[in-house]
């Protein structure tokens, strides 16, 4: 499975509705430590597509006014499997970073998604899991 777009050239984590204090600063330290860098995805940035927000670009994009999203997300963002793999261990291991329900890879599919389509697609991913598994 190959995770890394090389669209933006830096390992890059996208962090959508961390609004804990003590948990952020867990995952940040997390990402630091395995020298990926974090993006703090502000509420008014949801309608944003992934890849301009990955490249830290500015885009001419109506500011998001809808409601919070019901789940943090992370979008990493060219990580290779083994560093993927590693910031995984990383956050899992730290309970302070806590449960973070929603994560997904920058794709050539999902990168004009904005993070509300990307959420909702992994909300769906979620239930057809549970589903297969038996336990909905």
């Amino acid at each position: 499975m190959k995770t890394n777009m090389n669209m933006t050239g830096q390992e890059k984590a996208l962090l959508f509705n961390f609004r804990e204090k003590s948990q952020l600063q867990a995952v940040q330290m997390a990402l630091f430590l395995a020298q990926v860098q974090c993006r703090i995805v502000s509420k008014q940035e949801y309608g944003v597509p992934l890849k301009i927000l990955a490249a830290d670009e500015k885009a001419p994009f109506a500011a998001y006014n809808g409601p919070e999203l019901d789940g943090q997300m992370m979008v990493f963002v060219e990580l290779g499997e083994d560093k993927l793999e590693s910031v995984l261990s990383l956050l899992h291991s730290n309970p302070a970073c806590g449960k973070i329900p929603y994560k997904a890879v920058l794709t050539q599919t999902n990168q004009n998604w904005n993070g509300i389509d990307l959420l909702e697609e992994l909300r769906k991913e979620h239930a057809a899991m549970e589903l297969a598994r038996g336990t909905v």
